[in-house]
């Protein structure tokens, strides 16, 4: 099983005064047909399924208003949010998988996209050390 580690990435989570926190986040590619992005994701044990703002869904060319709609509640309230199968690729695409992602009116500190239960960690095995500032993903092969 091919494994990955990357270190943990300092985020600033408050500006006034300025403080930081290590954070599991990862460099992935998301592609949907011919539309490609970097983006530094979160991987996150809490979240449901994999999540995104609508800025990137319209970047990637997606019609989100043809989308299946879904409720989305949490500790900020409730939203709509949209979804739609994008192409998730870690190393450089050297392993891909499908994911079902949310779109919603998000703002994320420090990273863009959420990796979530559903569809990530289905398909990886995640080790979390954050005493030791790294993570290790083990990929199917």
């Amino acid at each position: 099983m091919p494994k990955i580690r990357y270190k943990y990435k300092s985020v600033v989570v408050s500006d006034k005064p300025y403080k930081y926190d290590l954070m599991p986040i990862i460099p992935i590619t998301i592609s949907h047909k011919e539309k490609k992005l970097n983006v530094e994701a979160l991987i996150d044990s809490g979240a449901n399924r994999c999540f995104c703002p609508v800025e990137i869904g319209q970047a990637l060319k997606i019609p989100l208003e043809e989308c299946s709609k879904s409720g989305l509640s949490g500790i900020g309230g409730s939203i709509e949010i949209f979804i739609h199968q994008l192409d998730i690729g870690l190393e450089y695409g050297k392993f891909k998988f499908s994911a079902d992602v949310g779109f919603g009116e998000f703002s994320f500190p420090g990273f863009s996209f959420i990796l979530g239960q559903k569809d990530f960690f289905e398909n990886v095995n995640i080790f979390f050390e954050r005493r030791k500032e790294h993570l290790e993903l083990h990929l199917p092969k």
